[in-house]
This record gives structure tokens, C-alpha cells and sequence, in this order.
């Protein structure tokens, strides 16, 4: 469901994105589209600028898009996304 392409995109937007669960896919969309008929029921998983500070702040963190995609994905997967 989330991949690397995910993550790396959502790293190298320099607006406001958030990563989505929508419709069954993972989508990185523009923070203010969250609130539009399109994003309508979109899970937000992790903003951009939130997974910036993770990742800045935990040395430990992988810097594998790849690795960091598999952790969320698992992630959503428990709490039932």
C-alpha cells in the first residue's frame, strides 16, 4: 500500500503534503485538499513535515524511503487502515 515512491515524494515537496490512505491507495496530496470533496474519508497517515522531524530527530531512523515505507505501512496496517 505505502511505498518508497510515497515516501520519497512526500519528502521532496516543498508545500504543505500528507501522506493518505484514500480509497484503498496511498496518495500524497496537498494539506489544504484535505478538506475538499476529493479527499472526502481520507485516512491521514504522517504530513511531510512531521515525517521531516522523525526522521531528523531519530539517528537510528533508516534512510532507506523504502524502509521508512514498510514501517508506516505496517503502522496503518495494525491500528486497521
Amino acid at each position: 500500500m505505502i511505498a518508497g515512491d510515497h515516501v520519497r515524494e512526500l519528502l521532496n515537496r516543498e508545500d504543505d503534503a500528507v501522506l493518505v490512505l484514500l480509497r484503498g491507495r496511498a496518495e500524497v496530496v496537498p494539506a489544504p485538499e484535505l478538506d475538499s470533496d476529493r479527499c472526502r474519508g481520507a485516512l491521514p497517515v504522517v504530513s511531510g513535515r512531521d515525517l521531516r522531524e522523525r526522521l531528523g530527530a531519530d539517528r537510528s531512523a533508516p534512510d532507506d524511503p523504502d524502509v521508512v515505507a514498510a514501517a508506516l505501512d505496517a503502522t496503518v496496517r495494525e491500528q486497521g487502515g
